[in-house]
């Protein structure tokens, strides 16, 4: 408590050296307030008030004073800048590190300052290449609310644990894009035109762009990844993808139930279904290594770890379905394998650790043993609705969002 006074009395200074009576405010979108990550946090500004030539400082807080600051330029609304490696590499482990915005507008030569906020830099826990899923907004059951502290009803939740923000690079030709976290190349505007699923493959593999010629259909795991969860209508990043149609695109995986049906990803709301491979949808190539096959080593612990992601699984749940609430508090509150830090994981996580050659269950029995071929709850909530989470199917492997009040499965990560 007393070191989050001083930081807040270091803010109250700063607005106060500034500017006596200021009116505009820099406001954040993320990292979410209280999160937990283990990489460099993103910070993203809405750009409300300041959307011409806006500095920001990002004061940082280590050993018990504000120790460093950094200025960058935001010339639009809706940019984001990470923390500089170095700084990160300064910030001690599982210890709240706080921070505040100080803004500029050389148009209108107003200060402003942000609120104060937390996050924790965690250890090797909950470590993965997966990209993140993009929500940043903490839920209740059926509200937006500011995110909880530990301890309190719905800490724990998606918000809260920044793992790999989602981050592309552009290429200076604007056809492609790579995925920083995956090192995935992309294509970054599809053509428009809805195909089988096997013209769909026939398109890819013939696909030249970019002086490139190793174009392939992505499989569901890696189509899923840039997904962005914190969207809708389309579920992706506008501005890196434009044009996304908010609707199927196929991937190249084959339903391990009937041959006849293949996985496409929904990119209105972030679906995985299976359809009829004579169905037509869009189609997004991709090239580089195919990522994401998962392989599992026994902690004879009663833990798994995915050798894949690097994450570590609860390998046996409890047989107990409970609300999206309780399955929040009960992986907060698990002490399994001598670990403590436990937590529900994210809607790309559970489904990570789907075997898309099998069915029902749809997961590596020898790993996970027990599972139930029904529904587990992920810590996400739908941004189609705050009532509603995703939920991972291991009957079939679908993805789909549920009304939090629903009780489903719950296997927690770290």
């Amino acid at each position: 408590m007393k070191t989050t006074l001083r930081a807040i009395l270091v803010c109250v200074l700063l607005l106060g050296f500034f500017t006596a009576g200021v009116e505009a405010q820099v406001t954040l979108t993320s990292p979410a307030n209280g999160a937990n990550l283990s990489s460099e946090p993103t910070f993203a500004w809405t750009g409300a008030d300041y959307d011409v030539n806006l500095f920001i400082t990002v004061f940082y807080y280590d050993l018990g004073y504000w120790s460093g600051y950094y200025r960058v330029l935001f010339p639009t609304a809706g940019t984001s800048v990470p923390m500089p490696s170095a700084w990160w590499d300064k910030v001690d482990e599982n210890t709240p590190c706080y921070w505040a915005v100080l803004g500029y507008n050389t148009v209108t030569h107003q200060w402003a300052v942000s609120s104060v906020f937390s996050f924790t830099k965690t250890g090797d826990a909950g470590l993965s290449n997966l990209p993140d899923t993009g929500i940043t907004e903490c839920y209740d059951m059926t509200q937006a609310i500011e995110c909880p502290a530990p301890g309190q009803p719905f800490y724990g939740q998606d918000a809260q644990y920044v793992t790999n923000p989602m981050s592309y690079t552009v290429s200076p030709d604007g056809l492609t894009v790579t995925d920083n976290v995956t090192d995935l190349v992309w294509q970054r505007q599809d053509d428009g035109t809805p195909r089988t699923w096997d013209n769909a493959i026939s398109y890819c593999v013939g696909l030249t762009l970019a002086g490139h010629t190793d174009w392939r259909l992505p499989n569901e795991y890696e189509l899923q990844s840039i997904v962005d969860y914190g969207r809708y209508s389309p579920v992706i990043d506008p501005t890196v993808f434009p044009g996304t149609n908010p609707d199927y695109y196929w991937s190249s995986s084959t339903y391990a139930y009937d041959t006849y049906y293949a996985l496409p990803v929904d990119f209105y709301a972030g679906h995985v279904d299976y359809s009829g491979k004579t169905y037509t949808y869009y189609v997004r190539c991709v090239r580089g290594e195919e990522t994401f096959p998962s392989s599992f080593t026994d902690n004879l612990d009663g833990t798994v770890t995915d050798n894949a992601t690097g994450l570590m699984w609860q390998q046996e749940d409890d047989n107990q379905a409970r609300n999206w609430e309780s399955a929040l508090a009960y992986c907060e509150d698990r002490d399994l394998g001598g670990h403590v830090d436990w937590r529900l994981p994210d809607v790309k996580e559970l489904r990570s650790i789907v075997d898309n050659t099998r069915y029902d269950p749809a997961i590596d029995t020898t790993a996970f043993p027990g599972t139930n071929p029904d529904w587990y709850w992920s810590s996400s909530t739908s941004a189609y609705g705050p009532y509603y989470a995703w939920g991972v199917s291991f009957g079939n492997g679908n993805v789909y969002y549920y009304l939090k009040v629903y009780t489903d499965y719950v296997r927690c990560v770290r």
